[in-house]
């Protein structure tokens, strides 16, 4: 028996509902952020996130530059 739409958003709602609660229950949270400030060495995260930021989005900006021909004529014929 096939799921219909409104059982999938049930089913979404239930996962996120555990989701959060499972989140809010534990220091699953806090855990991910000490692993990833030992990782850096450094308690300011901050700086290097926006480093690391800054460099994807222009790494996506050359790569969508250099690939236009890819793209450009497909959202020149959306109506």
């Amino acid at each position: 028996m096939a799921l219909t739409n409104d059982d999938k958003k049930e089913i979404q709602k239930i996962a996120q509902k555990e989701m959060k609660d499972f989140l809010d229950s534990t220091n699953a949270h806090n855990v991910v952020i000490k692993i990833i400030q030992k990782e850096l060495g450094t308690k300011n995260i901050d700086d290097k996130i926006v480093d690391l930021s800054t460099k994807v989005v222009v790494e996506l900006f050359k790569t969508l530059w250099q690939r236009k021909s890819f793209w450009e004529g497909a959202l020149k014929s959306v109506k």
